[in-house]
């Protein structure tokens, strides 16, 4: 296909998809923000979309599996946008255009794509990008088949895979239990949030913005949102004491809400105190250890662990309460202060009588006695007599 048929048709191409999905306003959504490009973009100014705060680019490799010569099929700004978002210090991924519905024609579309990276550093994904409607024709077991065969060589390479299709394809067209693990960009214009239930990645919320050096004469440029790079992480707790042999399971949260990066944590005593990938605490001995979480975007937060002894009973000021009805009685247990048992459980023999929560609060509620169970996790218990008149 000579070269200008080859522009006219990807033209028209393009943009018949942005008159399929209309232009909505950027909303604060992800601080970490960035473009996606091809040929069609032109010559970029990459210092200049620095500047406007565009931290990653998704640049075109080019599109289905290589037909003649090398360069027939790959995209004419590929080489100059890699070095140049490169040198500007943008994060670069690449997407490479589907043309296949076969999974064979997908492992040769995979292969041209790693051909043109020749084994290049990437900061974010390879994605395959799965639009065309004649794509999905075959139905969904096929469109799920070629996106993973693309993805597992991707995989296989050491590049990160990832699909990209709009919206509506992606709810519709993929079997997402059999693309476990590999990471989603929805296109999904005018609308506050992608209606996508799935988890994804990045979001390519319009294709009408406006960015200085990137629009040269074709006038817009597709923006996106992402979620795999952490703005903040944060523990739910700085400090906390337990006893030798109990666990604590850490929570974080992060920014922004829907955040899909890595989270790992460490600690820096294992005899004092260990943490599993999932942040769960298991206390060893008597000592201070640090828990740190870092996601994989460098955001990091830390935990205090100071472990005491297990506790080798638990005691009450008060044996047995007399309350009225409706009142309140705050338990509060005592342990020796060289030992210590974070979680305490409270259990009413008579929840009729009186309830208790899970913080030893008891509220009567009716005539009669209950018994209140106060128990540490290594299993230390002492009972309390509740009386209601």
């Amino acid at each position: 296909m000579k070269k200008v048929q080859r522009y006219l048709m990807k033209f028209l191409f393009v943009s018949a998809m942005a008159l399929m999905l209309p232009f909505t306003a950027e909303a604060a959504v992800s601080n970490i923000k960035g473009i996606d490009v091809s040929w069609y973009n032109g010559t970029i100014n990459w210092e200049s979309v620095k500047q406007q705060g565009y931290s990653f680019a998704m640049l075109k490799t080019g599109d289905g599996a290589q037909t003649g010569t090398y360069e027939e099929d790959l995209d004419d700004q590929f080489e100059a946008n890699y070095y140049g978002a490169g040198n500007a210090g943008i994060k670069r991924g690449v997407y490479h255009f589907c043309c296949t519905t076969t999974v064979a024609g997908a492992k040769r579309e995979a292969e041209y794509c790693l051909k043109i990276l020749k084994g290049r550093k990437l900061e974010y994904p390879v994605v395959y990008d799965i639009e065309q409607s004649g794509t999905f024709k075959k139905g969904k077991k096929n469109t799920t088949a070629i996106a993973k065969a693309f993805c597992d060589k991707i995989k296989k390479a050491g590049y990160t895979p990832m699909i990209y299709s709009s919206d509506y394809r992606l709810t519709n067209e993929f079997d997402w239990s059999k693309l476990s693990g590999i990471r989603i960009w929805v296109g999904s214009y005018g609308i506050k949030k992608p209606s996508f239930s799935g988890s994804y990645d990045m979001w390519q919320y319009t294709d009408k913005g406006k960015v200085p050096g990137a629009n040269t004469d074709k006038g817009y440029c597709d923006l996106n949102y992402s979620f795999m790079e952490a703005e903040r992480i944060s523990l739910n707790t700085s400090k906390i004491t337990l006893g030798a042999k109990e666990t604590y399971s850490l929570k974080t949260s992060v920014k922004p809400s829907r955040c899909t990066d890595s989270k790992r944590y460490t600690t820096s005593n294992k005899r004092v105190a260990t943490v599993n990938s999932s942040g769960k605490i298991t206390a060893k001995k008597p000592g201070r250890a640090t828990i740190t979480v870092t996601t994989g975007s460098g955001k990091t937060d830390t935990c205090v662990v100071e472990v005491k002894k297990a506790p080798a009973k638990v005691k009450l000021r008060r044996k047995s309460v007399k309350l009225r009805k409706g009142k309140t009685y705050q338990i509060k247990p005592i342990i020796s202060s060289n030992s210590q048992s974070n979680r305490i459980t409270y259990i009413s023999s008579r929840k009729a009588v009186a309830t208790v929560d899970s913080r030893g609060k008891v509220k009567s509620r009716k005539k009669g006695v209950t018994y209140i169970t106060v128990r540490t996790y290594n299993k230390k218990s002492v009972q309390l007599t509740v009386k209601v008149i």
